[in-house]
C-alpha cells in the first residue's frame, strides 16, 4: 500500500505541492499523488525535541493518515513539524489533518 519516497520524487513533491496548512506547530504541504494512492512525508528535525518525541509524533501522523484512508484522497501529504508541535496530542493533530485533507 504505502511506499517510501526516492529522493526524485520528494523534490517533485516540494516543487509541486502548496501549502494545505500553516499552523504554529506545523506545516502541511499536499501535492498530487505520484502512485494510485497518496502518500504522507513527515519532516522532524532534532531542534523540535528527543527522539522518542519525535517517533511518537510520526507514528500519531502515520496511523492518523491510514485510519481515516486519507491516502484514497490522491495526494502524497508532507508534515512538517515544528518546535511547538511536538506536544500536540493525538486528538489536535487528528483535527488538524483530516480537516486539511477536507479543505482539499
Amino acid at each position: 500500500m504505502a511506499g517510501r519516497f526516492s529522493e526524485k520524487e520528494v523534490s517533485n513533491l516540494f516543487k509541486t505541492a502548496r501549502r494545505a496548512l500553516r499552523h504554529p506547530g506545523l506545516d502541511i504541504l499536499c501535492g498530487p499523488a505520484a502512485q494510485k494512492q497518496g502518500r504522507i512525508l513527515v519532516i522532524t528535525a532534532r531542534a523540535t525535541g528527543t527522539a522518542p518525541k519525535r517517533n511518537l509524533i510520526r507514528r500519531r501522523l502515520k496511523a492518523i493518515f491510514f485510519e481515516e484512508k486519507l491516502f484514497e484522497r490522491g495526494f502524497d501529504c508532507i508534515v512538517i513539524i515544528k518546535k511547538a508541535g511536538i506536544n500536540l496530542d493525538f486528538e489536535q493533530l487528528k483535527g488538524l489533518l483530516v480537516g486539511t485533507f477536507e479543505k482539499l
